[in-house]
């Protein structure tokens, strides 16, 4: 089962400045047309990497429902749904339009319970086949987020694992889907990941842009650019160190991530959790 949704809030982080060679644009992954080609070879390439692209996974009319989906609970359609995050860089009285709401929402947290369609894409049997394999169990949906990345104030995700948020025990095998419901390029932040990362156990996570690995200890040879079609789906395991840039561009850079967990995973406490990322207790490693 899904969280309770949170309340409505605004970012705790800002749209800062940072250093634009954290990220490379020279190595581009391109993945497999469609969930029918999919073969137990792509699986065994996710374990063995971290992720796997698939670049139509999905009919432009879905894409079309779902953004309407959004759209509805961003416009409060639904008053039980509170999980509206607006972009840190912009006060109250830039969010009382409702286009300036739309434009201005940074993310939607635990969506999917409040509307049928999204509810539907959460338990496609064919995503949830593929999930199945890629975790070796019966999958249960942990988290599911909208990421809308606004043009030119959509700020950066530092790299991160997402296992650094996520208060369930390390060995956990964790599978994210981040479904483009835009075209997602280089130049209006698609993601960023780093094949191989997701063996190699935590990492210390610090507070800097965001709760981030920090840029100091970053191995930048493996950045790997992830450009997705509308309707595209990137899965990838919840260890593997990953990013978006900023949106500098004029469009927006909407996605949708369905996190899943192996049903009954027990939870752990955050204190835990932050005995494995948090940077303060990492001996010498400093940020």
């Amino acid at each position: 089962m899904e969280t309770q949704a949170q309340a409505f809030t605004f970012d705790q982080f800002k749209d800062e400045y940072y250093d634009p060679s954290l990220y490379r644009y020279d190595n581009t992954a391109t993945g497999i047309a469609t969930f029918d080609d999919v073969t137990d070879e792509h699986i065994n390439y996710y374990k063995e990497n971290g992720f796997l692209v698939v670049q139509n996974a999905f009919p432009q009319d879905s894409v079309k429902s779902w953004l309407d989906a959004i759209h509805h609970l961003i416009d409060g359609n639904n008053p039980d749904f509170t999980g509206v995050q607006y972009e840190g860089s912009l006060n109250k009285g830039q969010t009382t339009s409702p286009v300036n709401k739309r434009e201005g929402v940074r993310k939607l947290n635990n969506f999917v319970e409040f509307d049928p369609r999204l509810k539907t894409l959460s338990d496609d049997n064919i995503l949830l086949s593929i999930i199945s394999k890629m975790i070796g169990s019966d999958p249960e949906l942990f988290v599911s987020q909208a990421f809308l990345k606004p043009s030119g104030i959509g700020r950066e995700k530092p790299w991160h694992q997402d296992h650094a948020f996520f208060d369930v025990p390390i060995g956990t095998p964790i599978a994210s889907c981040w479904i483009a419901l835009d075209k997602a390029t280089r130049d209006n932040g698609c993601m960023h990941v780093k094949p191989g990362t997701h063996n190699e156990g935590p990492t210390p996570h610090f507070v800097q842009r965001d709760f981030q690995i920090c840029d100091t200890h970053l191995d930048l040879t493996r950045d790997v650019m992830v450009p997705l079609n509308p309707g595209g789906i990137l899965f990838f395991d919840g260890m593997l160190h990953h990013g978006t840039p900023a949106n500098r561009s004029s469009t927006q850079r909407r996605a949708m991530t369905l996190t899943y967990i192996p049903k009954e995973t027990h939870r752990i406490s955050s204190e835990e959790r932050l005995s494995h990322f948090g940077g303060e207790d990492a001996g010498d490693v400093t940020c």
